[in-house]
């Protein structure tokens, strides 16, 4: 949680979340996919844990500065971080399948690429259907003010 809390007190995370306000114009659903595609790449060379860690923290300040639920980001992003399975790095699973010598990185990439096609399709669909009500996401929550740009993301502009 160290690397979560040095991104707030750097105000790192205000400002990726400000810089990416460039994708305000795009739908709900294609801000979900592309980070769900985005987490799961970097997810194949960096901890499941690190990359959440480093992830959340500016998804949510990216969706209160879109004024949408920051569920909605935060729900995909969290579950695509579990989608490391095309390199040998990715997982200690990965590593001890590859490490008995009948596995070259090539299968493992192949077959990892179109996993993780899949699975984004899936956690997207979900969220995009039955997320909607179950999580109420095009409600904005009264809890993002603890969020509140105003107060938190203040930096000088670099």
């Amino acid at each position: 949680f160290a690397l979560a809390d040095a991104a707030e007190v750097s105000g790192l995370s205000c400002w990726l979340g400000n810089r990416l306000l460039v994708v305000q114009h795009l739908p709900d659903a294609i801000k979900a996919l592309s980070v769900s595609v985005i987490v799961a790449s970097v997810t194949e060379v960096i901890s499941n844990v690190a990359t959440t860690t480093l992830f959340l923290p500016v998804l949510a300040q990216l969706a209160v500065t879109l004024s949408i639920n920051p569920l909605y980001l935060m729900i995909p992003a969290a579950v695509s971080a579990s989608y490391a399975f095309m390199l040998p790095v990715a997982t200690p699973p990965n590593a001890i399948a590859f490490s008995f010598g009948y596995l070259k990185v090539y299968d493992m990439v192949l077959t990892g690429i179109l996993m993780n096609m899949m699975c984004i399709f899936i956690v997207n669909l979900a969220i995009n259907t039955w997320g909607v009500p179950l999580f109420d996401l095009h409600m904005f929550p009264n809890w993002t003010n603890a969020y509140d740009n105003s107060s938190r993301c203040t930096y000088n502009n670099i």
